[in-house]
Order: C-alpha cells, then structure tokens, then sequence
C-alpha cells in the first residue's frame, strides 16, 4: 500500500489497519473516526500492520490519546488486544517502550510475522468471537 491509511473490517471482529508510505491529516482523521466507532461498538482485536508505512506525527500520536481518553470506559471494555507488525528492531524497539512507559489498557505486543500476530490477538478473544471471525483463503507461499 503506497498512500493512505486502510482499516480493514472484513474479518471483524479482527480488524488490520495498514499504513501507507504516506498519509494526509484527512486520512488520519478518518482513521481516528473508524476508531472510535470500533471502541464504542463491540469487542475487537487490532493487528496494526506498521511494516513500510509512514510513522505519525506528534499531533497523530496526541488524537490517539485523546481517543483513549475521551472513551475510556468504552476502550476498556471493547478493545481486547492489539498486535503491532513491525519490520524494524528499532521501530519494534520504541514501539515496546512506549507501551512500557505507559500500558494502555489493553494487551498490546509487537511482532515480525503477521501469522503470529493474528494468533496472538485471536489467542484473546472468546471462544464465540474467535468463531465469528472468516478464515484466510489458502493462498500458495509463493503468491505471498
């Protein structure tokens, strides 16, 4: 993905957001609106693929904390988990400090392998949850 910010509800209650090489304030902005409409629906798991995308900015990173902030009972309640893909050691490196300076209130661990990111996250959900979510089609190694 070269532009723009995807957030993937297809296999929801799993939902992947991928990031693109760039992004504008527009595209953040929905992304924080599809956010919050997930916070404040139901229970979700998050694989937040970081790998190649463009990191937010400090304003960014701010409009997260608000989100969590401003739905705090909602995020508690509704955001089970969120695996972070990342292809750097440094990015994963920051990325785990940050969560240890401050935890949010939700598991979040950072991963290299998308596989065990969805494993992980789906590891968290009910039982119920974990049915309701579609399989992958099998795609061949190759075609990955």
């Amino acid at each position: 993905m070269s532009r723009g910010i995807l957030l993937d509800r297809s296999r929801y209650p799993l939902v992947v957001m991928r990031g693109g090489t760039s992004y504008t304030q527009a595209d953040w902005d929905q992304l924080m609106k599809g956010m919050t409409e997930l916070v404040v629906s139901a229970p979700f798991g998050l694989i937040n693929d970081t790998r190649g995308g463009q990191m937010p900015d400090a304003l960014q990173r701010r409009s997260v904390a608000a989100m969590y902030t401003n739905h705090e009972a909602s995020v508690r309640r509704h955001f089970l988990a969120s695996a972070i893909l990342g292809s750097s050691s440094l990015i994963n490196g920051v990325l785990t400090a940050i969560n240890w300076l401050k935890p949010p209130p939700h598991p979040v661990k950072v991963f290299r392998v998308e596989e065990e990111a969805e494993a992980w996250v789906l590891s968290l959900f009910t039982p119920e949850m974990r049915g309701r979510v579609p399989k992958l089609p099998l795609v061949n190694a190759n075609e990955r």
